[in-house]
């Protein structure tokens, strides 16, 4: 069928702004001053999740995606940067789509198991990631060598992802079984009353 020329358009620019950002964060990555480009404030996930999943909203209902989001009334606020933030779960939440099939569901959940820590995850019942390759994905590097095409998609975008839960004291981490698709956990610190 003809790609609908809006949409390709619609895609190229996200694309390019895409490419914009991560050049930016590449040269941050590379810069001792990655710490100081943070404003932590208090922030409410939910909302930044909520931004995250309209801004793809084309992405996944064209494709008859399903996304459910498990998030309690009571989730305390979080110290975190919000361009961040929103960074992070764009990412996870990109990758999901891109390894979920027509018609699959991702979901995306958030809690506090204690006062200290809210744990966000973003699950796909795509192909799964193999053993070997969920501490690599990590890491910074464009490319895993010698991937599967399935999963050769991760890019840079999960390293960066570390890098910002890691300023954040947090940290992220995968569970995945081959054939059952994977969900993606971090957790980053409550708001405790902190000024920024």
């Amino acid at each position: 069928g003809q790609i609908d020329l809006e949409t390709l358009q619609d895609v190229l620019q996200r694309r390019l702004n895409e490419i914009e950002l991560l050049s930016k964060d590449l040269l941050e990555v590379g810069s001792t001053r990655w710490e100081k480009l943070f404003n932590p404030q208090k922030l409410d996930l939910a909302n930044v999740s909520a931004e995250a999943i309209l801004e793809l909203e084309k992405l996944w209902l064209r494709r008859g995606i399903v996304i459910n989001t498990d998030i309690p009334s009571d989730l305390p606020k979080v110290f975190a940067d919000q361009r961040r933030m929103h960074q992070v779960l764009l990412n996870l939440m990109e990758n999901a789509l891109k390894f979920t099939e027509s018609g699959g569901k991702i979901s995306i959940t958030m809690l506090h198991r204690t006062n200290q820590w809210v744990e966000v995850s973003v699950c796909d019942n795509g192909p799964g990631i193999p053993e070997e390759e969920q501490q690599r994905i990590f890491l910074d590097r464009v490319r895993l060598p010698q991937t599967s095409s399935k999963t050769s998609g991760f890019g840079v975008g999960l390293s960066v992802c570390r890098r910002i839960v890691e300023v954040h004291r947090g940290r992220i981490w995968v569970v995945s079984k081959p054939g059952e698709g994977a969900c993606f956990y971090f957790k980053v610190p409550v708001w405790q009353g902190q000024e920024q």
